[in-house]
């Protein structure tokens, strides 16, 4: 197995930090469950769901990405977790030049995405094909194993969850597993293939309502079940009664989404051509905003989130006026759209070069996971990239991509193929021996949450995530905090257990081949 050894920071610090716990799913990466509720841990916090990946594998030139330095931050106007000093605040605090070094290449980056293919699974152990062995029909009876088991997921008490307010009902839970279509599914279900158009929300049933527990915290949507990022590629099985959603599955979950969300493709050779284009954009920005567009409306009010891969097209084959601009100053990129039949329609559109993207992918080095893990500092924590926003294991998955580098959305701590270390038994002296020996923008899990590494100052290791609730480290109160954003802490804070991230941490993981 590979060591790493990475210099520490010395700092005097007055206290270790405040804590948190996300409530962000860590199962098997290689068999997931269907049902996004089934380990739900934290009472109040429901844990995150399935993710989504691509699979680009074709390889290009890498772009570094420029340095992120900033200035200090300002604690007179900005809030920082108890013990964090302003300069850590500052990608660039934790970088040093050897964390320069590439750690895959792009045919080692596609051989582990390879490896860490996930298969769909019901709790009874029914298994959808892997996402590339998708074939033009499937087995009715899969389909129906995975929609039953969302129908599953109706409540007992119905009057425990809240919609706008009020108390729902059985007949409305009915309602929705009749919307669901089972009696629908034939022996054979004919496989389309197609890409998302536009950032939503995956959902447990054929519905935008957002139901809450209890009705205790709107930040919580019973109905989500995972993100749908722009531009991935997906396949769609069924149709909900009312024909206004599509039960879909990317790489690693299926659930329902709006039927314009989705561009279908002509054929399966279609499908994955449009996977691996010759040249592409990706967005390493946390986020791109397309402007209004009188003459693109399906473009309009576009977001682009961190890690969004577009098809790029040389000057030479683009056209020098796009939609009555000319295209000087911008990369000219070519996406997807649902036409009025349901098919893709492609448009151009412009991504001025003064945008933080890439052509191609960035290079996978410490420094460059730290630099974008620190554009989504401060960011909303998002429940299974809700609210336009990404929880734990959903920042990490944006994050890689930007290297194309494909996590699952759930149990990324189980991936295959790269230097990891089970701290499951360890002291806590040999814990921190082992990470003060990773790379910056390693790893580090534990039930419940996953965070990525920063460094080690004066003995205290440092993370960066996308936090739901902590407790500040003893002595003081026992009270847990919600800060729902991207935090910088130590693994000395507190899970609402009382104990410390790090005496819970259970794996470190740097995505490098073990040697």
């Amino acid at each position: 197995m590979a060591t790493f050894r990475y210099r520490t920071t010395s700092l005097i610090l007055s206290a270790a930090l405040a804590a948190s716990l996300c409530a962000c799913s860590s199962g098997g990466a290689e068999s997931i469950s269907t049902n996004p509720h089934a380990s739900e841990t934290p009472a109040t916090e429901p844990p995150a769901t399935s993710t989504e990946t691509t699979t680009e594998t074709t390889s290009v030139d890498f772009i570094t990405e420029p340095s992120t330095t900033t200035s200090l931050a300002d604690t007179d106007f900005v809030r920082i977790v108890e013990g964090v000093d302003p300069q850590m605040m500052n990608a660039d605090y934790w970088i040093s030049e050897e964390d320069n070094e590439i750690l895959m290449d792009a045919d080692q980056i596609a051989a582990f995405n390879y490896a860490n293919r996930v298969h769909q699974k019901t709790g009874d152990g029914v298994q959808m094909p892997y996402f590339d062995e998708f074939e033009d029909t499937l087995d009715g009876d899969i389909l129906k194993a995975f929609l039953n088991e969302n129908a599953g997921m109706a409540p007992d008490d119905p009057s425990e969850y809240y919609l706008n307010g009020s108390k729902t009902t059985q007949e409305y839970w009915d309602k929705l597993i009749e919307l669901s279509n089972i009696g629908g599914v034939g022996d054979k279900v004919e496989v389309r293939f197609g890409f998302s158009v536009k950032r939503m929300t995956l959902r447990l049933f054929p519905t935008e309502d957002r139901v809450i527990k209890n009705n205790s915290n709107e930040l919580f949507d019973y109905m989500l079940y995972a993100e749908c990022m722009p531009y991935m590629p997906l396949v769609v099985l069924h149709e909900s009664l009312d024909g206004e959603y599509l039960y879909v599955s990317f790489d690693s979950y299926a659930a329902w989404v709006r039927k314009d969300a989705v561009a279908l493709c002509k054929d399966r050779k279609e499908w994955t051509a449009r996977q691996n284009p010759a040249n592409w954009l990706t967005v390493t920005a946390r986020e791109i905003r397309l402007g209004d567009d009188p003459y693109a409306e399906s473009l309009r009010d576009l977001v682009l989130p961190m890690g969004t891969k577009m098809e790029l097209i040389p000057v030479s084959e683009a056209p020098s006026v796009i939609n009555k601009r000319s295209t000087y100053g911008n990369y000219i990129v070519k996406v997807p759209t649902r036409g009025s039949d349901g098919y893709i329609k492609d448009e151009y559109t412009l991504i001025p070069i003064s945008d933080n993207v890439t052509i191609g992918y960035l290079p996978l080095t410490p420094a460059n996971v730290v630099r974008q893990a620190f554009k989504l500092l401060g960011d909303r924590y998002g429940w299974g990239g809700d609210l336009r926003a990404n929880d734990c294991t959903g920042i990490t998955r944006e994050i890689y991509r930007c290297f194309g580098v494909l996590l699952p959305r759930v149990g990324q701590s189980d991936s295959k193929g790269i230097y990891k270390v089970d701290m499951s038994n360890m002291s806590t002296d040999e814990k921190l021996a082992v990470i003060k020996d990773l790379a910056p923008g390693s790893l580090i899990s534990f039930p419940g949450h996953m965070t990525i590494y920063l460094g080690t100052v004066d003995g205290i290791p440092y993370v960066i995530s996308a936090t739901g609730t902590y407790v500040a480290p003893a002595p003081g109160s026992n009270d847990a905090i919600h800060p729902y954003t991207v935090i910088v802490s130590s693994l000395y804070v507190r899970t609402t257990s009382l104990k410390t991230w790090l005496d819970v941490s259970k794996t470190a993981l740097t995505l490098k081949p073990e040697e």
